[in-house]
């Protein structure tokens, strides 16, 4: 019987390798169908390049959406086990923190989302976005 080639191995398992991580490192990355870049807070977007006024309205834009059309909770330990993360609204309730995206050039948020933490079959907590636009 013959053997397969040490060469042929290793080049296999290296495949293998590359391709699963690759396979998990774009499953995980949003992005945005408009192009340009998903971010959650000012500071995030002014790291990407954005002027601070367009970052901070931006952020105030996308959580004016989440807080009309996001789900709220009393309390932040109850909005923080059902989302991501939360801000507390001006009416002491809390709202999950949105993301959004910003093309280059762009001054108004597009797809504005927010992560809620769902369950599968076997009652594992996975993420799932939500959005809001």
């Amino acid at each position: 019987m013959a053997r397969p080639s040490l060469v042929f191995v290793a080049a296999a398992s290296l495949a293998v390798i590359g391709g699963a991580t690759l396979y998990f490192v774009l499953r995980r990355t949003p992005a945005c169908a408009s192009g340009g870049a998903l971010m959650a807070t000012a500071q995030q977007c002014r790291a990407l390049g954005f002027d601070a006024s367009i970052c901070a309205s931006a952020v105030d834009k996308s959580r004016a959406l989440a807080l009309r059309a996001a789900p709220k909770q009393d309390t932040s330990f109850a909005c923080e086990v059902l989302y991501s993360d939360c801000f507390a609204g001006p009416d002491g309730r809390f709202t999950p923190s949105p993301s959004f995206c910003l093309a280059p050039g762009a001054t108004e948020p597009t797809e504005i989302r927010y992560l809620e933490y769902g369950s599968d079959r076997l009652k594992r907590k996975k993420l799932q976005e939500v959005r809001l636009d």
